[in-house]
C-alpha cells in the first residue's frame, strides 16, 4: 500500500479502510501510521573547511616544498667507494689451523674495530682538512643556495665532524674484517680525492700502530743491549788503565818470560856449582878460578833472588807484587769476557725481538680502490618526497582522529 506525506492535521485523524472518518470504536482495530519528514540536504560545515585546510597545510604543502627543494635546489651528490681490510704478515703455526680458526679473528679484527672508530673520529677529519682542505669541497659557492646539504663556511670543527659523518657511510663486516667506506661529494672527482686521502690516513694510522707494537716488542731488548754495551766499555776501559799503569800488556806472557829468566839463571847456577865442585877436587886455595866461580855463583844467586822477588813483596820494595798484578789482571779479564758474552747475548735477543716484531707488523690492504662515479647517487628526491607525503599524511590522520575523539567527549 502506498503511503503519502500529509499535514499534521491529517496525521492525527484516523482513517477507515473505506476512506471515511474512523469512529472511536474502530481505534482498537487499525494501527496508527506515523511518517517523518525527509532529511534536509547536507551542507559544508565549518569543521569540514578546517579539516581540508589542515590537510593542505600539514600534508600537501610540506610535500610540495620538499619536492620543489629536491628537484630544483638540492645539489647532486656522487659516491666514491673504497673497500679495505687490515692484514698481518704473521703466519700461524700449522697445528693451530688443524685446531680451528680461532686465530683468524685475533689482532687483525681488533685493529679493524679501531680503524672503524678512526674513520668517524675528529682526528681523521682534521688530517684530511689539513692535507687537502676538506671545507672547500663541501662549502657551496656564492651563486649556489643549498642550506640543507652545504656546509657553512664558518662551521666549527665539531660541526665539520658531524657533517663528515653525514656525508660518509662506513660498513664493517666483523667476520671478515672488511671495511667499506663511501664518501659523498658534489663532484665525482672530489669524492674520489677525499676517499683516497681518507684511505691514506687510515694506512698511516695502522702503520703507527704497527710501529708502536714493534717499539714495545724491542724496547726492553734495546735497553738490555745498551746496558751490555756500557758494561763492556767500562770493563775494557779498566783493563786499558791497568795496562797503562803496569806497562804490561799480558801478565801471562810476562810471567812466562820471567820464569824463563829464572830457569836460565838456575841452570847457570847449577853449572857454576858443578864447575866449582870439580875444580875443588883438583886444586886448593888460593886459586883465582875458585874466586871467580864463587863470585859468579853469588851474582847468579842474587839475580835469582831478585827475579823471585818480583812475584811477591820484598823488603824495602815500593813496586806492586807480581802476584797482586796477576790477580787484578785476571779479575779485569774475567769482567771483560763476561761483558762480551752478555753483549753477544743481548745482540741475539735484539735480533730475535726484531724478527718477531717484523712478523707481527700490519698493513692496510685495499680490495677496491676509490671509485669514480658517473651518475649522482644522492639525494634521492623521489623517495624523500614520497616518505614526506606518507609521514605527513600519517601524522595528519592521527591528529584528526585525536581531535574528533576529544571533540565527541566534550
Amino acid at each position: 500500500m502506498e503511503v503519502l506525506a500529509a499535514s499534521e492535521e491529517e496525521k492525527k485523524i484516523p482513517m477507515s479502510p473505506k476512506g471515511k472518518g474512523r469512529k472511536p470504536e474502530d481505534e482498537a482495530v487499525a494501527p496508527t501510521i506515523v511518517v517523518h519528514p525527509l532529511a534536509r540536504p547536507a551542507k559544508v560545515q565549518k569543521r569540514h573547511r578546517f579539516l581540508a585546510l589542515s590537510f593542505v597545510i600539514c600534508v600537501l604543502l610540506p610535500t610540495l616544498l620538499i619536492g620543489i627543494y629536491m628537484g630544483l635546489i638540492a645539489r647532486d651528490q656522487y659516491f666514491s667507494r673504497v673497500s679495505f681490510s687490515v692484514r698481518s704478515v704473521q703466519s700461524a703455526p700449522a697445528i693451530e689451523f688443524l685446531g680451528g680458526i680461532s686465530n683468524l679473528t685475533g689482532a687483525d679484527t681488533l685493529d679493524s674495530d679501531i680503524l672503524y672508530d678512526f674513520l668517524k673520529s675528529q682526528q681523521l677529519v682534521e688530517e684530511i682538512d689539513e692535507e687537502i682542505g676538506l671545507r672547500q669541497y663541501y662549502v657551496c659557492p656564492d651563486e649556489v643556495f643549498d642550506p640543507l646539504y652545504c656546509l657553512r663556511p664558518e662551521a666549527s670543527v665539531e660541526e665539520l665532524v658531524t657533517y663528515w659523518n653525514n656525508m660518509t657511510e662506513v660498513a664493517y663486516d666483523g667476520s671478515g674484517g672488511i671495511i667499506e667506506l663511501s664518501v659523498k661529494s658534489f663532484n665525482p672527482r672530489d669524492a674520489q680525492t677525499i676517499a683516497e686521502v681518507a684511505f691514506k690516513s687510515s694506512g698511516r694510522m695502522i702503520n703507527d700502530l704497527s710501529n708502536a707494537a714493534r717499539a714495545d716488542a724491542t724496547k726492553y731488548a734495546e735497553i738490555d743491549l745498551e746496558r751490555s754495551v756500557d758494561r763492556l766499555k767500562f770493563a775494557r776501559r779498566r783493563l786499558a788503565e791497568f795496562r797503562n799503569e803496569t806497562q804490561i800488556i799480558d801478565p801471562d806472557l810476562d810471567f812466562q818470560s820471567q820464569m824463563g829468566v829464572i830457569t836460565s839463571l838456575q841452570e847457570q847456577l847449577t853449572s857454576s856449582l858443578i864447575d866449582r865442585g870439580l875444580l875443588e877436587l883438583t886444586t886448593s886455595r888460593p886459586d883465582p878460578r875458585l874466586d871467580r866461580l864463587d863470585g859468579m855463583i853469588q851474582v847468579i844467586e842474587e839475580q835469582v833472588e831478585l827475579q823471585r822477588g818480583k812475584f811477591g813483596h820484598s823488603e824495602g820494595s815500593q813496586t806492586e807484587a807480581y802476584a797482586e798484578m796477576m790477580g787484578q789482571f785476571e779479575e779485569l779479564n774475567v769482567e771483560v769476557q763476561f761483558a762480551e758474552q752478555a753483549y753477544i747475548q743481548s745482540l741475539a735477543n735484539l735480533d730475535a725481538a726484531q724478527a718477531e716484531a717484523q712478523k707481527q707488523s700490519r698493513y692496510l690492504a685495499a680490495h677496491v680502490r676509490p671509485t669514480l662515479a658517473q651518475t649522482a647517487g644522492a639525494p634521492k628526491g623521489l623517495m624523500i618526497t614520497g616518505l614526506t607525503l606518507f609521514f605527513a599524511f600519517f601524522m595528519w590522520l592521527v591528529g584528526a582522529l585525536i581531535y574528533y575523539s576529544l571533540r565527541e567527549r566534550v
